[in-house]
């Protein structure tokens, strides 16, 4: 029947190939017309409220960080809460009117935020009046390769100035010329973290922090022309009696993007802050805590609607230190407190190059810290909002070095102090006796046909001599050359190993970076720093703690707690426990002992004494800063010269109390003059540690 249908329209012409195109087209439209009819009259109120409804886009919630406790549980870095302003990546900028119309808003935000006096993140490397690239790097070689890459990375010519590289981002940026320098600065350094530091689309860009309830206010009544803009409740870092706990507990920083990039898989964003120095830094794993994740819902035009959490941040533990805050605050401020009389004469001789210094006190029983300072400090509260490369040259850049922990990493000769070593070796090793006499001649003349005859600082000083002294009166008196013939009876093998028994010339491990080895001097160490060979009287020279001899204060302290517990050397520690947020102790730190130094009583007995007359007989060194009080101390003054154009490092180590030794201490005041001057810094530690009343009013 079909068939025949067809042949009887064929014969009548009907049928050809453009009526069934024509049929085909026909049958389309009716299909695509149902189609359409369905999707509109069945389906429009559902495909309407998805076109209407916000994409929603995953962005990482940020965890409080821990709290950093002293050993009295008391907040050194903690947190309180602040709004943070934050921009997102919401679309793409195509066009140049979007582009301009961005920037446009960004501007009007940049004025709000300056108008109610609020600091905006401004880590840009222009810097302006003048105009010139600033990376914050010191090496010039580096600081140039550093520029290569950031002008690459901007498609910024390579041999462009700072001055063009300016012009080439302001117009990138489409900021109007006639906006003043500042801003301008300000808005480029915003848009250059948007776009140019791998941030991704929907993730927030932390551009202020603890922003003004005024800001908050203008924001919310143009939400509109901000959608763009989130504003957010966060826990921000604050640091407590900051400028004394500095160079232990350290700061937090914004991540960079070589720690991005190898971080990013452990749950870390572009924006996120990270441990930067201290312990913020090395216990960086447990105080981060584990991020929680916010939906952001954006509309079809990019505009934020609304920010949800759905899974909320798990807090970072918390950190106890070993750190006694008030013994911290106490040795800070008795550095501070001696520099300046020592620059104002007030003790005698005037230096008035002394300016700064450093303070540790260890647990003689634990290898515990209990206060580790170096003055000048910083304020690390100042980096929370943001730092710009302007302040932060300023900083690093102080000649008084604020940003230094002079505590480990300042190397110093340790000058007389050296010869409680040279004592125990010489004792333990049989070579002097702890009654055998030495006539100091005021010049050492052992060398003397060879023409080198150095001499006791008493003889320097004042052209006498200290006569027949044995060990405990070498030490009392601080002798020379009682010490300079031990050390040649020892020999530098002998120094070097007892020397390294008690830790010195070696990093003692302690939980903070940037800590030196320090030099011990030996025949090794002088070809390898100096390309000069040893010569017999570097041995006796290092024997009172000079030739090459050099350690920080942390590795004095460790060595003189040694001693006071009878050789038993402890890893140096600085932790004492770290806590969880459901309050379960993950960590708990245990006394841990690294060496042990054999001592006999005998050695025991003389060195003590000799420590002991340095603080309370007359002639001891030491012993107009520790006159009226209740208990004895042992002690030893050091005084170490390093240039002929400068005043010696004053030193000044012991423990206390001397019968039943419980902290043991070093101190260091730069161009300090007198190893007598740093022991009124040690007073001041003592009368805090043992809760005495204090004699700072009536000691000079």
């Amino acid at each position: 029947m079909k068939i025949l249908f067809i042949e009887k329209l064929k014969e009548k012409n009907v049928f050809n190939r453009w009526t069934f195109l024509y049929i085909l087209f026909i049958c389309l439209v009716l299909i695509l017309t149902g189609r359409l009819s369905y999707l509109q009259l069945v389906k429009g109120d559902y495909y309407y409220e998805l076109s209407e409804k916000k994409l929603m886009q995953k962005a990482n919630l940020e965890a409080p960080r821990g709290i950093i406790y002293d050993r009295n549980g008391k907040p050194l870095a903690d947190n309180r809460p602040a709004y943070v302003l934050q921009i997102m990546k919401t679309q793409q900028l195509r066009t140049e009117s979007q582009k301009r119309e961005f920037t446009k808003k960004i501007i009007e935000i940049v004025n709000i935020l300056n108008k109610n006096g609020d600091k905006i993140i401004n880590q840009f490397k222009i810097d302006i009046n003048p105009i010139r690239f600033n990376f914050g790097i010191a090496d010039k070689k580096l600081a140039k390769k550093v520029e290569i890459q950031w002008k690459k990375d901007r498609d910024i010519p390579s041999n462009f100035s700072a001055q063009q590289a300016f012009e080439f981002l302001r117009k990138k940026f489409y900021i109007p010329e006639n906006l003043d320098l500042q801003t301008t600065l300000q808005v480029m350094a915003i848009e250059d973290m948007l776009f140019y530091n791998y941030y991704q689309m929907y993730q927030p860009v932390t551009i202020a922090i603890d922003i003004s309830m005024k800001t908050i206010a203008e924001i919310e009544e143009r939400r509109r022309d901000f959608s763009f803009v989130n504003i957010e409740a966060k826990a921000v870092r604050i640091y407590k009696d900051a400028i004394y706990n500095a160079f232990v507990v350290g700061r937090i920083g914004k991540i960079t993007q070589e720690q991005y990039e190898k971080l990013k898989d452990k749950g870390y964003s572009q924006d996120s802050l990270i441990g930067v120095e201290g312990i913020e830094k090395k216990c960086e794993d447990y105080l981060r805590g584990k991020d929680g994740l916010q939906l952001i819902e954006v509309d079809k035009f990019g505009r934020i609607n609304d920010v949800k959490i759905e899974k909320q941040p798990t807090k970072g533990a918390n950190v106890y230190l070993t750190i006694d805050s008030k013994l911290q605050k106490v040795a800070y401020e008795s550095l501070k407190k001696v520099l300046e009389k020592i620059r104002n004469g007030d003790y005698g001789e005037r230096f008035p190059k002394a300016n700064s210094g450093a303070a540790v006190v260890i647990d003689v029983k634990t290898g515990n810290v209990l206060a580790l300072t170096s003055y000048p400090s910083y304020n690390p509260n100042i980096f929370i909002k943001g730092i710009t490369t302007s302040e932060w040259n300023k900083l690093i850049n102080d000649p008084t070095r604020p940003m230094f922990n002079r505590a480990i990493a300042g190397v110093y000769p340790p000058g007389s102090t050296f010869k409680i070593l040279s004592a125990i070796a010489g004792l333990q090793e049989g070579v002097i006796k702890p009654d055998e006499k030495i006539l100091d001649t005021g010049r050492y003349m052992y060398y003397a046909k060879s023409g080198f005859t150095p001499a006791c600082w008493l003889w320097n000083r004042y052209r006498t001599t200290h006569g027949w002294v044995n060990v405990v009166d070498a030490l009392k008196v601080s002798c020379n050359v009682f010490f300079y013939e031990t050390g040649r009876r020892l020999g530098i093998e002998r120094i070097d190993r007892y020397a390294t028994l008690f830790g010195l010339g070696g990093k003692t491990g302690i939980q903070l970076d940037g800590e030196s080895n320090g030099i011990l001097a030996n025949e090794e160490n002088k070809k390898k720093i100096f390309n000069q060979p040893w010569y017999p009287g570097d041995t006796v020279l290092a024997a009172i703690g000079q030739s090459i001899n050099a350690f920080t204060p942390i590795q004095m302290a460790s060595f003189i707690a040694t001693v006071a517990n009878g050789g038993t050397r402890y890893q140096v520690n600085l932790i004492d426990k770290i806590v969880d947020a459901n309050g379960k102790v993950i960590y708990k730190s245990v006394p841990k002992v690294l060496s042990r130094v054999k001592m006999y009583e005998s050695t025991k007995k003389a060195v003590f004494e000799g420590m002991k007359s340095v603080t309370s007989e007359e002639g001891g060194t030491a012993r107009q800063a520790f006159k009226d009080l209740p208990f004895t101390v042992a002690g030893k003054t050091g005084t170490s010269q390093y240039s002929n154009s400068s005043a010696a490092h004053a030193w000044f180590v012991g423990f206390a109390p001397y019968d039943d030794p419980q902290i043991a201490f070093a101190i260091v005041l730069e161009n300090g003059g007198h190893g007598s001057y740093a022991a009124y810094v040690a007073r001041d530690i003592i009368d805090a540690y043992f809760n005495l009343p204090s004699q700072q009013e009536e000691r000079p």
